[in-house]
């Protein structure tokens, strides 16, 4: 969120649906890769389905002006090119109370929808079911600070290692153990085939987790025990 004149809001969500691999040795392939992710009859409609769930959040938060300046537009980055769509919304601050909006926005659209898919609280239901209720720890919540005047830019925690140590207090204090996980997920829809979807899922850890591999190997000389898990989500949507 943003502060503008008379005490209103601008609020913006930029959910990313669709991932696609790069290929920065040949720019024509590149751009190929681009154009067919765009024009992806599933990814669009995975895209499509969260904006109009993002379009509904805002709306229910209280947001006015709810529109799409940019829909199914392709931001590329060092690994993959992505699709992204951008919802914005006015937020007028009632009785002048700074900060009241943005914990009724994060109030009403959390967890957000390009996690949950949509409807939201059926998809929801049916991922406690299958994950048996296991905490997934900082996946899939979000990361970001509020601001003391209100403003605020939260992030969802996806594609990140989670560092934790096992080391017990018996063990000596120069090896120490760190268990890793790195979460990622794929969205389930009716045009989803499985083998596509998983692949997708280890593009979306693949940066993190060859930084992470970079790091075990330096760990390893020093001493340190470095063991690696990953965790898969997989719903009628997501999970970047």
């Amino acid at each position: 969120t943003k502060k503008k004149k008379n005490k209103s809001w601008m609020v913006e969500s930029k959910p990313i649906k669709g991932t696609a691999p790069r290929n920065k040795q040949n720019p024509d392939d590149d751009v190929l890769a681009a154009q067919t992710l765009q024009n992806c009859p599933k990814n669009r409609a995975e895209n499509l389905m969260i904006v109009d769930l993002l379009r509904h959040d805002l709306t229910h938060a209280g947001c006015t002006n709810v529109h799409v300046p940019k829909l199914m537009d392709i931001e590329s980055f060092a690994e993959v090119h992505q699709m992204v769509s951008t919802i914005r919304g006015t937020l007028i601050d009632s009785n002048n109370n700074e900060g009241a909006n943005v914990w009724k926005v994060l109030e009403t659209c959390f967890p957000g929808g390009s996690m949950t898919g949509a409807p939201k609280v059926r998809t929801m239901e049916l991922l406690q079911e299958l994950e048996q209720s296991k905490s997934r720890g900082p996946y899939a919540g979000c990361l970001g600070y509020i601001s003391l005047d209100g403003a605020c830019d939260m992030n969802i925690v996806i594609r990140t290692a989670v560092v934790s140590s096992t080391t017990s207090e018996e063990q000596d204090e120069n090896d120490t153990n760190w268990r890793v996980q790195i979460g990622a997920g794929g969205a389930i829809t009716a045009l989803s085939e499985s083998q596509e979807e998983y692949d997708e899922m280890l593009l979306k850890a693949n940066a993190v987790q060859r930084t992470v591999q970079e790091w075990a190997s330096q760990g390893s000389s020093n001493n340190e025990n470095i063991h690696g898990s990953s965790s898969a989500v997989s719903a009628d949507e997501k999970n970047d």
